[in-house]
């Protein structure tokens, strides 16, 4: 089957792209291997900000009196706050499955691969096809980055994804990665009642933004009781009595953490695993793919 333009992902990249280049008169198919809305609506900006939302509430409910209303006592319900979020994802997931049909857009639930000759081998839930196009986009996005440290793969050990589904509170957290991620989970869990601690290997929080930023955010994340450890790097994360222990340290020394929880929140790298570049002798390496000034990549025809 002869294809204008494919595009690889269903995230804001790949969506919003298909649906411009179906208005400009293209014959357009996308394939998206998990859900429509990729990494942003489904484990990324709009969960969290819906978490967010519940923990602005709960942050209000505690400093009530000052308004002159007086509340006796409150809970937290973590299943219906996963309902909300769900409900509020499932809605604007819809919205982009009737753009797309709206826009006369084919959509593949499957896996792509390439496999030469701007062919991708696509294996869906119940059967492998080819498709050949002119034009192919590679919209796959990102994943969680996760450190190489012993220890990283034991029970309670996650990343962003496991904390958005969090069906209870945890006693205690320890956040690794004093970036956006690691921040924001910080400020949802500390305010619905988790012990909070985050440990940055560099010298501050958010250490790419400007340093104002840094220092502002890291006064108000300790007046939220957020412990934080700067300038030091995790070395192991080992079993403990009260769940995990969290050994970190620079060369000064080591300092153990003991929590319930380790959130490891150490940034996003490129989701390239799977699709075969070399087959299409794409060039990347861990920091993505190649482009030109025109998102072309090293294989004319075929863009990121």
């Amino acid at each position: 089957m002869e294809n204008k333009l494919v595009i690889i992902g269903g995230g804001p990249g790949g969506y919003e792209a298909a649906i411009r280049a179906s208005q400009l008169g293209a014959n357009v198919t996308l394939i998206e291997e998990n859900k429509l809305g990729g990494t942003c609506l489904n484990k990324g900006c709009i969960p969290t900000k819906a978490l967010y939302k519940n923990a602005e509430v709960i942050n209000t409910l505690q400093n009530i009196s000052e308004f002159g209303i007086e509340l006796s006592n409150y809970s937290v319900d973590m299943i219906k706050v996963q309902e909300r979020k769900n409900e509020v994802v499932n809605k604007l997931r819809s919205g982009i499955e009737q753009l797309l049909k709206g826009n006369k857009i084919e959509v593949i639930n499957g896996k792509a691969t390439f496999i030469g000759d701007k062919t991708l081998e696509v294996k869906t839930e119940n059967s492998v096809e080819k498709l050949t196009a002119e034009n192919i986009i590679i919209a796959t996005g990102s994943n969680s980055s996760v450190i190489n440290v012993p220890g990283i793969d034991l029970n309670g050990v996650i990343t962003s994804d496991e904390a958005l589904n969090f069906n209870y509170i945890p006693k205690s957290m320890v956040i690794v990665g004093g970036g956006v991620i690691g921040i924001e989970f910080a400020s949802i869990f500390a305010t619905m009642g988790t012990d909070v601690t985050i440990i940055e290997f560099l010298p501050r929080l958010m250490y790419r933004m400007d340093e104002e930023l840094s220092k502002r955010i890291t006064m108000y994340l300790k007046k939220k009781k957020i412990k934080i450890v700067t300038g030091i790097g995790v070395k192991e994360i080992i079993s403990s009595e009260s769940g995990l222990k969290v050994v970190a340290g620079n060369d000064k020394g080591d300092t153990e953490y003991e929590c319930e929880n380790v959130l490891v929140a150490a940034g996003r790298v490129p989701n390239v695993t799977g699709l075969n570049l070399e087959a299409e002798n794409i060039e990347y390496d861990r920091k993505g793919i190649r482009v030109n000034e025109n998102y072309e990549t090293s294989q004319k025809g075929i863009y990121a």
